[in-house]
């Protein structure tokens, strides 16, 4: 008798849950207040427009246990780093060596050109040129 009384009440607190939620009409989109614009290995060089508020997604690729890794040069004004992260891929995550992608999440906080450069170097070498370079113009606007 208890289980079915926990039965029903579970039913219950599922339909509410349900009716609570709010409700949107057929094919409406959520809104969002930014966009994102996503940069890879192909586009080094290229001029990148970004409105303010904005977030840049950088992914590169990188081979971490070789020592190497991507950093950015300099001060990426007027944009801010937000986050730098590192995923593994999907075919090949349990690989020992296997190259990552090396992700950073910038947001243009004003407007104004901002000449976003990275080098691809192992940081504790730094009498060495670096193995590879990334660079992207971005007007911020």
């Amino acid at each position: 008798m208890a289980r079915s009384a926990i039965v029903v009440l579970y039913l219950l607190l599922f339909s509410w849950m349900l009716v609570a939620q709010p409700q949107q009409s057929p094919g409406a989109q959520p809104k969002s207040t930014s966009s994102v614009v996503a940069v890879t290995d192909q586009d080094n060089g290229k001029d990148i427009d970004l409105p303010a508020g904005d977030t840049l997604v950088l992914r590169l690729k990188s081979n971490p246990s070789t020592g190497y890794s991507w950093a950015i040069k300099g001060d990426p004004s007027p944009l801010k780093l937000v986050k730098s992260s590192t995923e593994k891929n999907s075919q090949t995550s349990n690989v020992p060596g296997a190259p990552v992608t090396q992700e950073f999440r910038l947001t243009a906080v004003s407007a104004g050109m901002a000449s976003l450069s990275l080098e691809y170097r192992r940081p504790w070498e730094h009498d060495v040129a670096p193995a590879k370079t990334f660079q992207v113009r971005v007007n911020a606007r």
